[in-house]
């Protein structure tokens, strides 16, 4: 009987903290663009030469095509196909990671200075 018990009251209590959003709303959906880009994006392309996605970009197209943020030369279908289906050591995103609408938000943000 306790343990059955116990067993609910853990069940009970998992479920509990699943629910709860954390601090920064980063679970509210759809995301933003910004949201999305530091949650899947910035941990590999930061800025200047922390990030290792944005030194490999730099080795391929030079330091002025490194940085993804404010690029007005990305093309939104290109960038689409790359977060849907990786690209050499990036991994994909599915669509339950970043929705149509999340995507779409990421490259208007991506584009903004």
């Amino acid at each position: 009987m306790r343990r059955t018990l116990g067993l609910i009251l853990l069940a009970a209590s998992c479920g509990a903290m699943a629910t709860e959003p954390t601090p920064d709303g980063i679970d509210a959906r759809p995301r933003s663009g910004e949201k999305s880009w530091t949650l899947f994006c910035e941990g590999c392309h930061k800025p200047g030469t922390e990030g290792p996605g944005t030194r490999v970009l730099a080795d391929r197209l030079g330091w002025d095509k490194a940085p993804l943020k404010g690029r007005q030369d990305l093309d939104p279908t290109y960038v689409k196909h790359v977060v849907r289906r990786g690209l050499i050591e990036m991994a994909p995103l599915r669509p339950t990671d970043i929705t149509d609408e999340e995507l779409d938000a990421l490259i208007t943000y991506l584009r903004q200075p």
